[in-house]
């Protein structure tokens, strides 16, 4: 909670030599003058949280028109797998957010490929653990034993599909500088034709799930326990482990592939400060916060927001009258003002609305309470501007392709 709460001193022993029999007129204007400059330096203003939710997309690294947004897929199973996993299940998860999946052909194409899942072998391990006294002596010592089991892992995903080239770095470009210029001056280099390391725009990228993946049993105070319980269930663990390494592999593309190209939806709660009091404001506060908290429901993440923006308006309204309403350069004037221009910073850009929330920001910063809040939100507006540029849209509320 924001607080504030200004003590003063005893003005009513200060004046009390005024209240001696005064003349009648002086008493009603030395009292209202009293009373007005107890009311005007005595004002409390509390802010509390208070929150909302909204829906929205991640939007995606690679921009792909509207009309585009196809993708096929294909599983391959080594033999090994095809007795633990289902080709068809597998492929049915595959998919990218915000776009239509079809038979073949798609503007993105994946293959997933899971070759091979093969055991290494078993080995038991000890683990010690010792207590020591204050001069490092040992006093007590324990082993505790399992077996760790290690399986080869052998698959990839090859995805093809729109890549829009890594810009070089600086570093980068007078490394290739060097290189060229070291090229042109060898006889025997420089007619040669030296192929590019890029890849063309629709090559795509590809995913690597060779490793290890390893299989840890829960430990024991007696050494041939372990092993004897590993060999007894060595079938299931290696059944459980396979399928958590095919499950692993999917997880780690469904990322990627998403990251890459998919409108992926999202829900999160936001925070707007409301004035804690019982008064007119306090009450009209709360009313806003609530039809705030309303409109905010209607939020869809792929539906456009139109609407949404055009019911706001009224309360974007009355957020910034609070800036005229309280224009003192006392506290609590600067700590209404950062309220409105907080929660009308946060709203533009909830409706995706980053320049204008950016304003908002910059004008809670010269206002002098509590800056890093304009700050953080001035990062998070230019974020969504650089999302903006980089998949061409603008709005975190993009329709499916269907």
């Amino acid at each position: 909670m924001h607080g504030l709460v200004l003590v003063f001193p005893n003005y009513f022993n200060t004046f009390a030599p005024h209240f001696i029999k005064p003349k009648p007129m002086k008493k009603i204007f030395i009292l209202t003058f009293f009373i007005s400059f107890l009311s005007a330096q005595g004002q409390k203003v509390d802010l509390d949280h208070f929150y909302f939710k909204v829906n929205y997309q991640v939007l995606p690294k690679e921009p792909v028109p509207f009309d585009k947004r196809t993708f096929s897929s294909r599983v391959k199973l080594g033999g090994t797998l095809q007795t633990y996993v289902n080709r068809e299940d597998l492929n049915e998860k595959i998919n990218i957010a915000g776009w239509k999946k079809v038979d073949e052909n798609g503007t993105v194409d994946i293959e997933l490929n899971l070759e091979d899942f093969v055991e290494k072998g078993a080995s038991a391990q000890t683990r010690v653990e010792e207590t020591k006294d204050k001069e490092g002596r040992v006093t007590s010592r324990k082993e505790y034993y399992y077996v760790l089991a290690k399986y080869a892992t052998r698959g990839y995903a090859k995805v093809k599909g729109p890549i829009t080239p890594i810009a070089l770095t600086e570093k980068e470009i007078e490394a290739e500088k060097a290189k060229q210029a070291a090229v042109s001056t060898n006889r025997f280099l420089k007619n040669a034709v030296v192929k590019k390391d890029t890849l063309p725009s629709n090559e795509g990228f590809y995913i690597a799930f060779n490793g290890d993946v390893e299989y840890k049993s829960k430990e024991y105070q007696d050494a041939t326990t372990p092993m004897k319980d590993f060999y007894l269930n060595r079938n299931a663990i290696r059944d459980k482990t396979l399928r958590s390494f095919a499950d692993n592999s999917l997880n780690q593309f469904q990322n990627t592939i998403n990251y890459t190209y998919g409108y992926k939806p999202k829900s999160d709660s936001e925070i707007l400060w409301i004035l804690d009091a019982k008064s007119d404001e306090g009450d009209a506060q709360i009313e806003a916060i609530k039809a705030v908290r309303n409109l905010f429901e209607t939020m869809k993440a792929d539906e456009p927001i139109d609407d949404l923006k055009a019911n706001m308006q009224p309360l974007i309204e009355y957020f910034d009258s609070l800036k005229v309403k309280y224009n003192g350069d006392n506290k609590p004037s600067r700590k209404m003002r950062y309220s409105a221009y907080f929660n009308l910073a946060v709203i533009y850009l909830m409706l995706d609305e980053p320049d204008k929330s950016i304003v908002e920001a910059e004008n809670l910063i010269k206002n002098d309470y509590d800056k890093s809040d304009g700050k953080a939100i001035i990062i998070k507006a230019n974020d969504l501007i650089k999302s903006f540029k980089r998949a061409q849209t603008n709005t975190t509320h993009n329709k499916p392709f269907n």
